[in-house]
C-alpha cells in the first residue's frame, strides 16, 4: 500500500513540473502603439522662390483719346520675367487622422529675397514713343493660410494643400525719352502694397521619429494684376490741357519649392496592436 501511495505522489509531482514548464515557454503579450498624425505641429522651412511675372508699360491719359487700338498697341511694351531667390520661414498647423485620411490646416510666414530689375530700349514706328524703360519689383515676405488633405501610409503622408496668400510688394518704374527740342520727358511711378491672392500645391511628409517629421513641398501663388502710374515731370508748352502719364501693369505669379522640419505634438489616444 505504501508503494502505491509513493508512486501516486511522484506522478503528481512530475505532472506539476511539466505544466509549469509549459507555462514558462509562452511569451508575454506586448502592446506597441501605432503612429498617428493627429496633433498640432510647429516647424521651420527653407528653399527657393521664383517669380514669373508679366509686365505691360504704356502711355496713359487723355493725350491718347483719339488714338486707334492699333496705335495704342504700337506704343505698348509687354514682356515676361523669370527671377529666383531664397526663402525661409516657419509654420504652425493642426490635423486629425481618420483611418488613412489626414485633414488639417496650416499657417506660415516667410521671408523672401525675390527682387528684380528690368531695363529696355523700346522703339516704335514712327519714333515718337522711342524710350528707355526701367522697372523694379520686390517681394519682401509672404504668408499663407491653407487647408491640407492627405493620405497616410503609417509614417509617410502625401497631401494636397490650398488657401489664401498675402505678400508685401514694392514696385517702381521710370520711363525716359531721348532729348527732344531740349526737353527730357521723364515719368516715375512707385507702388507699395500688401496684396491678397490664392495658393495651391502639395507635398510629401515623413515621420522619422515619434515627434519629428520632415517634408518637401511645392506651392503656386497668384496675386493677380496691379498697376501704377507715373506723372510727367516736365510740362512742355502746348500740352498744358493734357493728362500725360505712363502706366505700368504687373501680373504677379510666384512659385515656391522648399523643405521643412516639424515637431508634432500628438493628441488623443493612438490605436494599439498586440504583438506575440
Amino acid at each position: 500500500m505504501k508503494r502505491i501511495l509513493l508512486a501516486s505522489v511522484a506522478a503528481l509531482g512530475l505532472a506539476g513540473t511539466a505544466s509549469a514548464a509549459d507555462l514558462a515557454v509562452k511569451a508575454p503579450v506586448v502592446y506597441a502603439p501605432v503612429f498617428t498624425w493627429t496633433g498640432c505641429y510647429l516647424g521651420i522651412n527653407g528653399g527657393w522662390i521664383g517669380g514669373n511675372d508679366d509686365y505691360t508699360t504704356q502711355p496713359w491719359g487723355n493725350w491718347l483719346i483719339d488714338a486707334t487700338p492699333a496705335e495704342r498697341a504700337e506704343v505698348t511694351n509687354s514682356y515676361s520675367t523669370d527671377e529666383t531667390a531664397g526663402t525661409a520661414g516657419g509654420q504652425f498647423g493642426c490635423q486629425v487622422q481618420f483611418g488613412s485620411i489626414v485633414l488639417g490646416g496650416e499657417w506660415d510666414w516667410n521671408w523672401s529675397g525675390l527682387s528684380e530689375d528690368n531695363t529696355f530700349a523700346f522703339a516704335t514706328t514712327p519714333h515718337w514713343f522711342d524710350r528707355n524703360e526701367w522697372t523694379h519689383k520686390e517681394l519682401s515676405y509672404f504668408t499663407t493660410l491653407r487647408g491640407r488633405l492627405g493620405f497616410a501610409w503609417d509614417r509617410v503622408l502625401i497631401y494636397a494643400t490650398g488657401g489664401v496668400a498675402m505678400a508685401a510688394f514694392d514696385a517702381s518704374s521710370r520711363i525716359t525719352f531721348p532729348d527732344a527740342v531740349d526737353v527730357q520727358y521723364d515719368y516715375f511711378a512707385a507702388y507699395h502694397e500688401r496684396r491678397i491672392g490664392w495658393t495651391v500645391g502639395g507635398g510629401l511628409e515623413w515621420a522619422f521619429a515619434n515627434n519629428w517629421t520632415a517634408k518637401a513641398e511645392f506651392l503656386y501663388l497668384d496675386f493677380g494684376s496691379f498697376d501704377f502710374q507715373g506723372i510727367e515731370s516736365t510740362s512742355p508748352a502746348g500740352f498744358a490741357n493734357q493728362t500725360r502719364t505712363w502706366k505700368t501693369d504687373i501680373d504677379a505669379k510666384e512659385y515656391v519649392a522648399r523643405v521643412g522640419i516639424n515637431y508634432l505634438f500628438h493628441t488623443g489616444g493612438a490605436p494599439v496592436v498586440a504583438k506575440y
